[in-house]
């Protein structure tokens, strides 16, 4: 008993003390990101980011998807839950009021009384140490956090559209690449055979251009099939049926990345809701240590109540006013122990948003070099490709004159199908890493959406 009577009067003058520290002294922030191009002055991030790359198929399927998907709408049922918890706290901050009624007849031989009572009543609870005060505030942070994690949602689910349908009108390109290298195998194995026939070349070259026939029709099943896993993704992050969709048309090559003004690590902090969510959290913590602090002083009850029965004679009115105290003398170690774990929460929760912090900036360097370095690879791939269609065109005649072999020939379409397909993966690399680059920066939104 004496322990926690120490205890609770050791904690009197810090009752509403925070435990945590201020977010800007959790995790310091450099002033910029070492692999920021200072001369890029690009689009700002708005919310609408995925706007900036300029394709209408884009813009639609992700209106579609924050309309239809329905991870958002298990979220926004959450959201839904934790602000009506929030209004629940605050019931506590509040009188209490019922009322009640009832009436009775007693009668004998046809003659009798009728009786009648009411009864008014009110109840509250004085928050002299502020434990309800402190269990709105968490509720608040709970309902925040619950908030900002359905914005990372959002962007999560956007950025999963955009990669997804970027994908697949890749994954289209590349069908159409590793066609157009088929047509080419048919077509030298229609100038071997002619050759062959003339006896200008042996039976070994007729046997090479069927198997890089083959090799070339064996490459398209599996694009075929990785084009329906993707479509059938999106339709699911759509909240559609997977049967029997079709994504809408693109042209990957088309749609250049857009330049991204990122800012400051500074401004991840009022950017990145998940960032917003661990602030929120930290929040809440405090509020759990204040309310676990406040249990160890006494609650102060006040009670009202107005009381009115009538007989067949007469009324009779009655009114009451009540007061009581309580207060724990020993509980075992059990506000103790709370107030322990409730710190030992709020380290935890600094904890977690100096490593949500933390990754943050990570991921924003990794997509600053993610994005520069499948720029520069695009760039020596689109050279790579013309040069080795040039090489293909001049292969291929001087195969029909005699002047080289066969094998000449194949490796000359073996370097322009590589340099052909390999530039539409770096193009998705392109369009994938300033994805990834918004996502990182938060999608450009403000934390008052």
């Amino acid at each position: 008993m004496k322990q926690t009577l120490l205890a609770a009067a050791s904690l009197s003058l810090a009752a509403c003390a925070g435990v945590t520290p201020p977010v800007a002294e959790i995790t310091p922030l450099p002033a910029s990101f070492e692999y920021v191009d200072a001369s890029i002055r690009g689009a700002v991030p708005e919310k609408e980011w995925w706007r900036a790359f300029g394709d209408a198929s884009l813009d639609a399927l992700i209106a579609e998807a924050l309309e239809a998907n329905q991870d958002l709408a298990a979220g926004v049922a959450r959201v839904k839950q934790s602000r009506a918890s929030l209004k629940s706290v605050n019931s506590s901050l509040f009188p209490s009021i019922g009322a009640s009624a009832s009436g009775s007849s007693d009668s004998e031989g046809g003659y009798g009384d009728f009786s009648t009572s009411g009864r008014l009543s009110a109840s509250y609870q004085l928050d002299l140490f502020g434990q309800n005060r402190a269990a709105r505030t968490g509720a608040r942070a709970s309902y925040e956090a619950a908030r900002f994690n359905q914005r990372a949602l959002e962007l999560t689910v956007e950025s999963d559209v955009a990669f997804t349908y970027f994908s697949i009108i890749a994954l289209r390109e590349r069908l159409q690449v590793a066609r157009d290298n088929l047509e080419i195998s048919e077509r030298i194995y229609e100038i071997v055979s002619v050759r062959y026939k003339a006896g200008d070349v042996s039976g070994f070259d007729m046997a090479s251009q069927e198997a890089s026939i083959a090799n070339a029709r064996a490459r398209i099943p599996s694009l075929e099939q990785q084009l329906v896993s993707l479509e059938t993704a999106l339709a699911v992050l759509l909240g559609r049926v997977p049967e029997g969709y079709r994504a809408p048309a693109g042209d990957a090559l088309a749609l250049t990345p857009p330049s991204i003004d990122i800012g400051l690590p500074s401004d991840l902090l009022l950017r990145r809701p998940d960032l917003l969510a661990a602030e929120a959290g930290l929040e809440g913590a405090d509020a759990d240590v204040a309310a676990a602090r406040a249990a160890f002083f006494p609650s102060v009850d006040l009670s009202a109540g107005l009381a009115a029965s009538a007989l067949s004679g007469g009324a009779n009115l009655v009114g009451s006013l009540a007061g009581s105290a309580s207060q724990t003398i020993f509980s075992g170690g059990r506000l103790i122990a709370g107030l322990e774990g409730a710190k030992a929460g709020a380290e935890e929760q600094v904890a977690r948003y100096r490593q949500t912090t933390l990754n943050a900036l990570r991921e924003v360097e990794t997509g600053l070099v993610s994005l520069d370095t499948a720029e520069r690879r695009e760039a020596q791939l689109t050279i790579a490709r013309d040069a080795s269609k040039r090489s293909l065109d001049l292969a291929e005649i001087r195969y029909r004159s005699g002047a080289d072999d066969l094998t000449s020939l194949l490796n000359a379409q073996a370097t322009f199908f590589n340099a052909s397909d390999s530039l539409v993966q770096a193009r998705l690399d392109r369009l994938s890493a300033a994805t990834d680059l918004f996502v990182a920066v938060g999608g450009g939104w403000d934390g008052e959406s």
